[in-house]
């Protein structure tokens, strides 16, 4: 195997660590998440690092990763520091590592600074009594538009909160998983509003947050709210199908 090492100069000190997120990875460190990606946390030098491990992409993505585009190891390492430049909170990325097998490009590792706010989540199950927080992830989505940034995976657990009596929303809000997004000088109305189709699957809840988006910008709330719930029913039916027939291609 070989590694590539991409390393946030703030954080020289834990190339040790960096050098051995590899080989630690699956025997230290507590888990906290556990799907197609893998997650840890770990405690170096008295800080905690969240170590993000991709899964293995498919052969032609492996080939695409090593000579046409970057890894989405590098995309969310090298998009976290854009974020926090343009002033959108994201926890500051602290390396990046790329290992290599046969020389193509293998799995990929992203550290970054722990962050330990609530998901959003909590307006889906309870969207009638979280206005003041629906209001504060409403600007703090304008403010990501505004400046040329449409998230990949608009969901609600990909924006983290809590309160903070120095922000004029009342809260402090953070985006993360954003190797898939991009970045877009004058996003038309159109791509904001798609970039919001997949908050929640809650109606209720994704109504409110769209409504208040648009009044925030001066748009037609109605007409924002029609476009992104038909959008998602749209989704929703494709989703459907798509289930439908997998599951007839297994009998």
């Amino acid at each position: 195997m070989r590694y590539k090492y991409i390393i946030n100069p703030k954080y020289e000190r834990l190339f040790r660590f960096i050098k051995e997120v590899p080989d630690k990875f699956d025997v230290e460190g507590t888990l906290i998440y556990d799907s197609r990606n893998k997650v840890r946390i770990f405690t170096v030098e008295g800080m905690k690092v969240v170590v993000k491990r991709f899964r293995i992409p498919y052969f032609h993505q492996r080939f695409d990763y090593t000579f046409v585009r970057p890894s989405k190891a590098k995309r969310a390492y090298t998009y976290g520091l854009r974020l926090l430049e343009l002033g959108i909170c994201t926890p500051e990325p602290i390396a990046c590592v790329e290992e290599y097998s046969f020389g193509l490009f293998r799995q990929g590792y992203l550290l970054s600074a722990f962050c330990g706010d609530k998901d959003t989540r909590i307006i889906r199950s309870e969207p009638d009594g979280h206005d003041d927080l629906i209001d504060a992830l409403a600007h703090f989505l304008v403010d990501m538009h505004q400046k040329g940034f449409l998230h990949g995976d608009t969901n609600l657990s990909n924006f983290l909160y809590r309160k903070d009596d120095a922000s004029p929303t009342g809260y402090h809000i953070t985006t993360i998983d954003i190797n898939r997004s991009c970045f877009v000088k004058k996003p038309t109305r159109e791509a904001c509003l798609r970039s919001l189709v997949r908050l929640t699957h809650v109606r209720a809840a994704l109504r409110k947050i769209v409504r208040r988006y648009a009044e925030l910008r001066n748009w037609n709330a109605d007409e924002a709210v029609d476009f992104v719930v038909c959008k998602l029913d749209d989704f929703e039916k494709r989703q459907r199908l798509k289930h439908r027939m997998k599951h007839k291609s297994k009998r």
